[in-house]
């Protein structure tokens, strides 16, 4: 009973923290996603990382062309390009996925997963998830009235116009 209470005290804490920081606008992501990487100097900022921020410039850029997620996907395995998780284990990062089978076989999903991130564009987007309790692993979808976004919190990748652009296509 008191350790039931002790975790969800804890939890609770945990929680409360974890939203003040959100509400400043800091990250709440421990790894930085493909494209940025740690600034050395300050580990609380992202700056680019140039050989993958050109891979991302290059999906948005195909997209743009037309070409779909799974072309992409293929254009980019043809071509020999490191998966994200690959190439962050190339970088001596932790990687998102610890199961590689393929460094360089991209997939469909992970093409959309680039194409929907709008911190590409500079903006730091938090709580777009949640969770209702300590025991409850599984990950919602926040309302979009609860998630927060930061613009201009890091190096663009992408303009605004380009991201906006390649919804617009998406949809289509």
């Amino acid at each position: 009973m008191s350790n039931e209470f002790y975790a969800r005290d804890t939890s609770r804490k945990i929680r409360a923290v974890n939203k003040a920081k959100g509400e400043r606008g800091e990250y709440l992501a421990t790894n930085p996603p493909y494209g940025y990487k740690k600034d050395p100097d300050n580990k609380k900022q992202w700056i680019v990382d140039e050989e993958a921020a050109a891979i991302v410039r290059r999906i948005f850029k195909l997209c743009m062309e037309g070409k779909g997620p799974t072309q992409i996907a293929n254009m980019l395995t043809a071509d020999k390009v490191l998966i994200p998780s690959a190439y962050h284990l190339s970088q001596g990062r932790k990687p998102p996925c610890k199961e590689i089978d393929d460094p360089y076989r991209w997939h469909q999903p992970t093409v959309v997963h680039i194409l929907e991130q709008r911190m590409y564009t500079g903006c730091t987007i938090n709580f777009r998830t949640y969770t209702n309790f300590i025991w409850d692993k599984t990950k919602r979808r926040s309302p979009d009235d609860k998630v927060l976004v930061f613009p201009d919190t890091h190096p663009a990748i992408i303009s605004q116009e380009e991201f906006d652009r390649v919804q617009e296509l998406r949809e289509q």
